[in-house]
């Protein structure tokens, strides 16, 4: 095993599983590899963050994040502001567990800790908002994903789950209202009538079931634009079914782009969101990282060229 001392931290709160059992199940694994560990539990917002950016001056050489895309998220952005080739293991036990699911990261806690063991280290695309000063992995989006995230309340998504985001998303497709968009993509401008802006970094939602857009995967440099101005119910129902059957041309309601910037504004502003968290209103500006984090993923994940 090429790690010696690792730094495990934990969202208690995360999700609907057992965080003791998981954590002894954790532990129970590490000290039967000999490696030794440090466990933190998160109390509030940017602990995460605060630990993983300290952990190589600390003299840890690897972070497991067990908790859910926030969690993983604030792991993630610590170890890139440090300058860390530190890599970071994920146990996703959250509601979504978006950014697992996209590397091939099982939700059962004992699979993924095996990922440890038996997976390897890989160089992924971030994308970065520098108004924020924050990091994302996944999509930042302006318009309907954030309407139907901030939703999603946190009682909601303990009862239910993923559900939740199914249920607030079929709430808000009666409700698309479009706003005058201005993109500002590397400098130029372009404008359009839409109601949702995503800025993907990685192109699939689930295992692979949702794929947002052709060829949309960390490891091409880029950060990719869709543009969605459907106002109809009828309308955004077709992209749905473009978006589930892999068919992505053909419509003026559904428009992509690649860029290393962007800068969304919009009148009336539209509601943001970043890997899955509420963020705020427009304007949204987001640029790409190439090769900007360091994860542990399974043998199996395939990093596209």
């Amino acid at each position: 095993m090429p790690y010696t001392r690792a730094l495990v931290i934990i969202n208690p709160v995360s999700g609907r599983h057992d965080p003791a059992e998981t954590q002894q199940m954790l532990e129970d694994r590490l000290a039967a590899e000999g490696l030794a560990y440090e466990v933190r539990a998160t109390r509030a917002a940017g602990d995460a963050l605060r630990w993983a950016q300290a952990a190589a001056d600390e003299g840890f050489d690897l972070v497991i994040a067990s908790g859910g895309d926030g969690t993983i998220m604030e792991a993630m952005s610590g170890l890139i502001k440090a300058g860390a080739t530190i890599p970071l293991a994920q146990i996703p036990v959250g509601t979504a567990n978006l950014l697992a699911r996209a590397l091939g990261i099982s939700s059962d806690p004992a699979e993924a800790i095996e990922v440890i063991f038996s997976g390897k280290q890989v160089r992924l695309d971030v994308g970065y908002l520098p108004d924020e000063d924050r990091y994302f992995a996944l999509v930042a989006g302006a318009g309907y994903d954030a309407q139907l995230i901030g939703d999603a309340s946190r009682e909601l998504k303990n009862r239910l789950g993923f559900a939740a985001y199914v249920l607030t998303g079929i709430k808000n497709l009666f409700k698309l209202r479009r706003s005058r968009v201005e993109l500002e993509i590397d400098g130029r401008r372009r404008r359009f009538r839409a109601h949702t802006v995503m800025v993907a970094n990685i192109g699939t939602l689930g295992a692979g079931a949702l794929a947002l857009g052709p060829n949309i995967h960390p490891h091409d440099g880029k950060l990719d634009l869709i543009v969605i101005s459907s106002a109809s119910l009828a309308g955004a129902l077709r992209i749905l079914w473009q978006l589930l059957t892999g068919r992505f041309e053909g419509n003026a309601n559904l428009r992509y782009f690649s860029a290393s910037r962007v800068r969304i504004t919009a009148r009336p502003p539209l509601p943001t969101q970043l890997d899955g968290e509420e963020l705020g209103t427009t304007p949204l500006a987001a640029e790409a990282v190439p090769d900007g984090a360091l994860l542990l993923v399974p043998q199996t994940y395939h990093a596209h060229a």
